[in-house]
C-alpha cells in the first residue's frame, strides 16, 4: 500500500464535454498531485487542465463540467 506522500497530498478530479466524430462525449480524468505552496484552487485547476489537455489534446476545446481537488487523506 501507498501513502498520501508517494501518491500526492490531494486527489482531484475533472470532467469534460467534448465534441467528436459522431457528436458529444464525456470524458473524465482523475489522479493525485501536490500543489506548489501559496497555490490557490483556481491555480491548481488551471495547472492540472493544462496537464490533462497536454496528454489528451483534443481536451483543448472541451466544456470543463466540473472539477474538484481535496487532501488524499481520510
Amino acid at each position: 500500500m501507498t501513502t498520501a506522500t508517494e501518491q500526492g497530498t490531494h486527489c482531484w478530479h475533472m470532467s469534460f464535454l467534448a465534441r467528436n466524430e459522431i457528436g458529444l462525449t464525456a470524458q473524465d480524468r482523475s489522479g493525485h498531485w501536490t500543489p506548489t505552496q501559496g497555490m490557490t484552487r483556481f491555480d491548481a485547476m488551471n495547472e492540472i487542465r493544462r496537464q490533462v489537455v497536454g496528454a489528451s489534446p483534443y481536451l483543448a476545446d472541451a466544456a470543463m463540467l466540473s472539477f474538484d481537488i481535496q487532501p488524499n487523506t481520510l
